[in-house]
């Protein structure tokens, strides 16, 4: 389901060193060094990107700067949520989204409810994000006045499956967008307050392995997560 401010706080500041990425395509991540830059900024096209945050002021903060450097850029923006029916949420969102209201009405930003697919993935099926996909792509190719047809997409639907515990679906969906690339990037953040949590702690290397980069909500590479997965 596709629903059609102004100031944004910026979190530059990071603890996170200069590190590796994981090598795309690579079943068995090969380290390569990086620079330190933020991903959030200028994310590698293809990419399928992990953000492991701390708390929801950093998180909020992450994906504004992911979605307004995309809409800065001419691209299109896709904020996928489960939470869109919670009271203030989209409230908050849309307040740290530049021209918010122009940009949905021009398409530029689109908005999801993740909450169906939440229960598609429950029961393994996926179709649905296969239809999600080939919408936006096509919306994005029909779109004349573009000129960047690269699409950034932030999605919360494995995160609220890893909250719940429902590990195999959340692992289903990781490696979903994985196997369906696109000309542009995914987002997928994770609270890392859980990941040392059992049985999550379990499913970390599949949770990692299914990603391309590793990053804090600074958009900076997390070198003592991707150590754990050699």
């Amino acid at each position: 389901m596709l629903f059609s401010n102004p100031h944004v706080y910026y979190n530059m500041d990071s603890s996170s060193k200069p590190g590796e990425i994981l090598e795309k395509g690579n079943p068995s991540p090969t380290l390569y060094q990086k620079s330190n830059e933020n991903v959030l900024l200028d994310p590698p096209t293809g990419s399928h990107i992990i953000l492991i945050y701390e708390n929801q002021y950093d998180l909020d903060n992450a994906i504004s700067t992911y979605i307004n450097e995309g809409l800065k850029r001419g691209q299109m923006c896709v904020h996928a949520s489960v939470s869109l029916t919670n009271r203030g949420y989209l409230d908050t969102f849309s307040s740290q989204i530049t021209n918010y209201q122009e940009n949905l009405e021009k398409g530029n930003l689109k908005i999801v409810d993740l909450a169906p697919y939440y229960v598609d993935a429950m029961v393994g099926n996926l179709e649905s994000f296969d239809k999600l996909k080939n919408e936006l792509i096509s919306g994005a190719e029909q779109d004349k006045n573009r000129v960047n047809n690269c699409i950034r997409i932030t999605g919360d639907c494995a995160m609220l499956l890893l909250k719940n515990k429902h590990l195999d679906p959340c692992i289903l969906v990781e490696e979903w967008c994985s196997q369906n690339p696109l000309e542009g990037s995914y987002l997928c953040p994770h609270p890392g307050s859980l990941l040392s949590q059992f049985p999550i702690k379990a499913y970390i290397s599949k949770l990692f392995h299914s990603h391309d980069i590793i990053i804090d909500s600074n958009g900076k590479l997390i070198p003592e997560h991707i150590q754990k997965i050699k």
